[in-house]
């Protein structure tokens, strides 16, 4: 699997910021995703953002060439915190011709995948960015601009455990997690994402009589066509590239 960069927002109320995050994700060599690797190429906060102008600068960052597929770089991801006003957010991006990943964080400690959303608990994403980063695999440039305001937004990060024995993760009162809500959301689902990766699938040939007039040989001509020879029986071939 070739590396690819992930957009990610974390949106806010007109009062309160929005959270925009890009990470490079490199798989490791194995199979593990303990071995994934996150590099921030960039991290932004902005306040008192009207929706339209959320969806403008999301689209103008996401779109942006540097993020875009290459040679050995998979097309990019967008992923947004779809709850609250993420979901008209959500809508926005799409009529924009975007297709944002909906994720939507919930109580407990599980995760799932319904309706074409991503459903996490807000413990589950956070420990899995804190296990990477505690890893070494989350890399910040330590000239980055947005350095600061990051470390002081992981310093004001607090856990703790409620009276139902669930890890509880927040901002201390009159602090922002929005940065690190944001590159957690990126991390979280690349880190998934890898998990139910399957090996690419290369259809190489087979031989089976179609209904068609005269018997006409489909599967194999459909074999030749993505590349395979019409004599191969078999079917697919699972060929990891």
């Amino acid at each position: 699997m070739d590396k690819f960069y992930i957009t990610s927002l974390d949106p806010a109320q007109l009062h309160d910021y929005s959270a925009l995050a890009v990470l490079e994700c490199t798989p490791g060599a194995g199979q593990e995703k303990a071995d994934n690797v996150y590099r921030l190429v960039s991290l932004k906060r902005k306040q008192k953002l009207p929706y339209p102008e959320i969806v403008s600068w999301s689209r103008r960052v996401f779109l942006n060439p540097k993020f875009q597929q290459g040679v050995g770089v998979s097309p990019p991801q967008f992923v947004i915190d779809a709850g609250g006003v993420g979901r008209a957010l959500l809508d926005m991006l799409i009529a924009e011709g975007l297709k944002p990943i909906p994720i939507q964080l919930t109580g407990g400690e599980a995760e799932s995948y319904v309706g074409g959303t991503y459903h996490v608990s807000k413990s589950f994403m956070v420990g899995k960015f804190l296990a990477a980063w505690d890893a070494g695999r989350v890399q910040v440039p330590a000239a980055a601009s947005f350095l600061p305001i990051l470390e002081n937004e992981l310093k004001a990060f607090r856990g703790a455990m409620t009276a139902q024995g669930r890890a509880k993760f927040e901002a201390e009162q009159g602090e922002h997690d929005d940065l690190v809500m944001a590159l957690a959301q990126a991390v979280w689902y690349f880190e998934r994402h890898r998990q139910r990766e399957m090996p690419r699938l290369t259809f190489i040939g087979a031989t089976k009589p179609g209904p068609g007039p005269g018997g006409n040989d489909w599967f194999a001509e459909a074999a030749r066509y993505h590349g395979g020879g019409g004599e191969f029986l078999g079917g697919i071939r699972h060929r990891p590239q």
